[in-house]
Order: C-alpha cells, then structure tokens, then sequence
C-alpha cells in the first residue's frame, strides 16, 4: 500500500478531512480480483486530475477493529472481526474499509501502525 503522504500528493493545497483509507470489495479477499478504492476525504472542492476522482461515500454502518502494528498481521485482526460479525448475523453487503489511522507517514515505528478494520453491518438501532 502506498503511504497516505503519497496518497494526497494529489490533492495538494487541500487539507485531508479525515484520514485516508481504502474501500475492498469481498470478492477481492475471495477471489483476489476485485477493484479497491483508496480514498481521502476532503471538505473542500477539489478539481479532478489524472486518476483523482471525486467521489461522494455513502453513509453506512460498520463493525470495527483496531489493528495495530504493520498489515502483515491484519489478517488476525480481519479473522476476529468477521468471526464477531458473524456470530451475530450483523454482516451486509458492501466493502470492507480500511482507516489509516497511524501510518509510516507518522512514524518510523511499525509497532506504533493503527488501522481501522471495518465490516459493514445493519443497523441496530434507530437514527435520531
């Protein structure tokens, strides 16, 4: 994966909204094929160029879990969160996200990584 510092190199002049992440289809843990997005999120207008696309996620809920430490691990981290989806018959439709939280752009330190794993899943309580 491509440091997030590079990520935004695109978007120069444009402060991130949040941190970068990226959107995995399922059939790309599956079957390894599969279109991934990695995003940053921007509250400015921002004008496309070369492979910089706007566009607009949709609100959905998510089950998550923190990873810390490089991806290498991640599988541990994504085996605990789908066995907990799972269990509860919470899992919808939809990518899974990554949230970079703590990246290498932050720190030399990989046991210092954060990433947020997150499942879609249902809604279980209403909106107010």
């Amino acid at each position: 994966m491509r440091s997030p510092r590079s990520l935004r190199a695109p978007c120069a002049g444009v402060s991130p909204a949040g941190p970068a992440g990226g959107l995995y289809p399922t059939e790309l843990f599956a079957d390894e094929v599969g279109e991934a997005v990695v995003f940053v999120p921007v509250a400015d207008p921002l004008e496309p160029s070369g492979r910089v696309r706007i566009v607009e996620l949709p609100p959905v809920e998510l089950a998550f879990a923190l990873h810390q430490g490089s991806l290498n691990g991640a599988d541990r981290t994504y085996g605990a969160l789908r066995k907990h989806v799972a269990e509860r018959a919470l899992g919808v439709e939809g990518p899974i996200r990554e949230h970079y939280l703590v990246t290498s752009d932050d720190t030399a330190d990989e046991t210092q990584l954060r990433t947020e794993i997150c499942w879609p899943v249902f809604r279980t309580v209403p909106r107010n």
